[in-house]
């Protein structure tokens, strides 16, 4: 009989593998748009995306080891740090969270005329704190460093998102022009559903932590809101500048 923790992640690596195709179609269209006009916000959403499509792929590559049964010996090594890393989602939080940094400055160049100054410290603080615990607080088998790990990502995300999403949908209010108003409205979507990924991952932990063996109803409403949150990016960034050719 298959064991049950085997069985969820070679179901957890399917459901991953579509994922990873539609980022890289995505991606792709990101690339052909920035080789056209080489804009520089076109470079900067090109580069977050990379950081998203490497998280998933590592997290990916996760569900591999685990199906596999690929393991290394526990010996404090590098390399069995970096194992832990891949196989517990910590590096997968950490391009995350360069992605999101990214994404505010994105954010300023599309909607602000400059950085707030102390806003701009808070992110960044912020953001090299979550680098910091996601690499280094880190514990085999402790879920509840996980917990917390998720959970500090999804406040990041808040952070940065939160006002994209407000900002997006008073540019939805202003725009007359249906585009942009679409336009507008699939980034304030894309906002929503990047900060819930992290909420429904950190709800997956709890579960975990309180006895489910994972890969709950929330592991896959993360994966759904990625992939709605992708398309809100299509919608709203790469569809409208194809439009303006």
């Amino acid at each position: 009989m298959v064991d049950l923790n085997i069985l969820l992640n070679f179901i957890g690596m399917i459901f991953e593998t579509f994922i990873i195709v539609i980022s890289v179609v995505l991606l792709v269209l990101i690339i052909k748009k920035y080789l056209i006009k080489r804009h520089n916000l076109t470079r900067l959403l090109l580069i977050i995306f990379i950081c998203y499509l490497i998280a998933i792929v590592f997290s990916w590559l996760s569900k591999v080891f685990v199906f596999a049964q690929i393991g290394v010996v526990q010996d404090g090594s590098i390399v069995a740090w970096m194992y832990n890393l891949v196989k517990d989602f910590r590096l997968s939080e950490f391009f995350v969270t360069i992605a999101i940094f990214l994404s505010y400055v994105l954010k300023v160049n599309v909607f602000e005329k400059g950085y707030n100054t102390l806003q701009k410290y808070v992110v960044i603080v912020f953001g090299i704190f979550a680098c910091v615990y996601v690499l280094f607080i880190y514990e085999s088998g402790n879920t509840l460093l996980d917990i917390i790990a998720f959970l500090i990502v999804f406040v990041y995300m808040v952070m940065v998102y939160a006002p994209f999403l407000r900002r997006s949908i008073e540019a939805y209010r202003r725009t007359d022009e249906k585009v942009y108003r679409q336009a507008f409205l699939s980034l304030a979507v894309m906002s929503l559903s990047f900060m819930l990924i992290f909420l429904n991952f950190a709800i997956d932990r709890v579960l975990i932590f309180l006895g489910s063996p994972g890969f709950t109803v929330f592991y896959f409403l993360a994966w759904i809101s990625a992939i709605v949150g992708i398309f809100g990016t299509y919608y709203g960034y790469i569809k409208p500048k194809a439009s303006e050719k």
